[in-house]
């Protein structure tokens, strides 16, 4: 149910798609207007094998200098993640692991 909700019920103001996802990266900072509360889409295509992925989410005031936020793992291929926030910035940062991951992310705001 909760997928549900981070499906069909919200406005997608980012989107940010990764292809070829091969081993950890670090995405850019995004400016999000959004106060206190960061509600994710994570959309995942060949996620096979013994491939994982998790997601650590950090926050900064500056776009500069970042604090984790946390990190959670994306069990499926479709997982919504909640989390707080109370500065200006966030970003991502794939964490990928397994025999020859090759994936296709969608992350969406």
């Amino acid at each position: 149910m909760l997928n549900d909700l981070f499906y069909g019920m919200r406005d997608v103001k980012h989107e940010y798609k990764e292809a070829g996802v091969t081993a950890t990266m670090t995405g850019e900072a995004i400016h999000l207007l959004t106060a206190r509360q960061c509600n994710v889409r994570v959309d995942v295509e060949g996620m096979t094998g013994n491939a994982t992925l998790s997601i650590k989410f950090e926050e900064s005031n500056d776009g500069i200098t970042f604090n984790e936020i946390g990190t959670f793992p994306i069990p499926d291929q479709h997982h919504g993640v909640l989390f707080a926030k109370f500065k200006e910035y966030v970003r991502y940062q794939l964490l990928v692991s397994g025999t020859d991951p090759n994936m296709d992310i969608s992350i969406k705001f």
